[in-house]
């Protein structure tokens, strides 16, 4: 076994930590300018742009708030996460591994942990912040995994806390929801426009109010897909280059790299890509980002091989 408890594996972490912290900057800023231009082409296609970045603040003012307060309750939908049942001796041995891990994470609240009733092996850790954050596990994970095998998965998972992954993706998923709605109003401003033969006075100063709709309805129809696959490609960039430095700090923690080894091997004997049955029971195909492991996931994949 080697050690990777040591001044040159913190040192990798502490760098890859902070070249996450740069290119997390650069994708909430990219994601941002996303956003901006897409409200200065609403005011463009309603002749005023002020109106067009009015409405790009006013969706931003209530989609991210909502999206980030509401985020724990939908997760926790959409997964059937519960409670652990402390007479299970599996999941209180889960508690107790997070209990520790968090100690010396040094994290000023041990996160709430909760059972995903599948039997699909998997975890996961959200929240917006330490105090708010909580990991789930599936039934198939603790069935799987022997004590240090769950310690490293447990410990990957602290890792994102720590780090604030947990937060970035949140605040990512909350501007991708903005971008969508921008683009949903666009959609309908091109269309309105096709339908009502366009502005009066374009058609007065070029006359050529066709082309004019017909560009407009092209927009309208091109840019949602290609606002969709940007933000995945920009999302899945970062995603993939932080597992690196939470399975580095999951060691650190655990002080033995065996287990977590053990249990990414584990993960990794899977190579077909989930039903659609199982994806269901792990919360559905939204909720691929967030676990430990989702085979299948290819391009837009945001988690590196196993």
């Amino acid at each position: 076994m080697t050690d990777l408890n040591t001044p040159e594996e913190a040192l990798f972490v502490q760098e890859e930590v902070r070249k996450n912290f740069i290119k997390s900057g650069i994708l909430i800023g990219i994601l941002m300018l996303l956003v901006l231009g897409l409200s200065w082409m609403i005011g463009r296609f309603c002749n005023d742009i002020s109106m067009g970045l009015m409405i790009g603040v006013v969706v931003c003012v209530i989609v991210i708030p909502l999206q980030i307060m509401t985020g724990k309750i939908m997760i926790l939908s959409m997964s059937r996460g519960r409670e652990p049942n402390m007479e299970n001796l599996r999941e209180r041995r889960a508690v107790q591994l997070l209990q520790g891990l968090s100690i010396a994470a040094g994290l000023k609240k041990t996160p709430e942990l909760y059972i995903v009733p599948s039997q699909v092996p998997n975890a996961f850790a959200s929240g917006m912040n330490e105090e708010e954050a909580f990991v789930g596990v599936t039934e198939g994970l603790l069935e799987m995994m022997d004590d240090q095998e769950l310690e490293g998965v447990l410990g990957h998972e602290v890792s994102h806390i720590v780090h604030r992954d947990i937060m970035l993706n949140q605040l990512v998923v909350a501007l991708i929801s903005v971008i969508l709605i921008l683009v949903l109003i666009m959609e309908r401003i091109g269309i309105f426009s096709a339908l009502t033969g366009g502005s009066r006075d374009r058609e007065n100063r070029s006359g050529g109010a066709g082309a004019v709709i017909l560009v407009v309805l092209l927009v309208a129809l091109i840019i949602r897909p290609v606002a969709i696959l940007l933000s995945t490609l920009l999302q899945c960039s970062i995603s993939r280059q932080r597992e690196y430095a939470a399975d580095a700090y999951a060691v650190r923690l655990c002080s033995y790299n065996e287990g977590l080894a053990r249990a990414l091997e584990k993960l990794g004997g899977r190579k077909r890509p989930y039903t659609r049955q199982e994806a269901e029971s792990l919360g559905g195909q939204e909720m691929a980002c967030m676990y430990i492991n989702y085979p299948g996931e290819h391009l837009f994949s945001t988690h590196p091989p196993i």
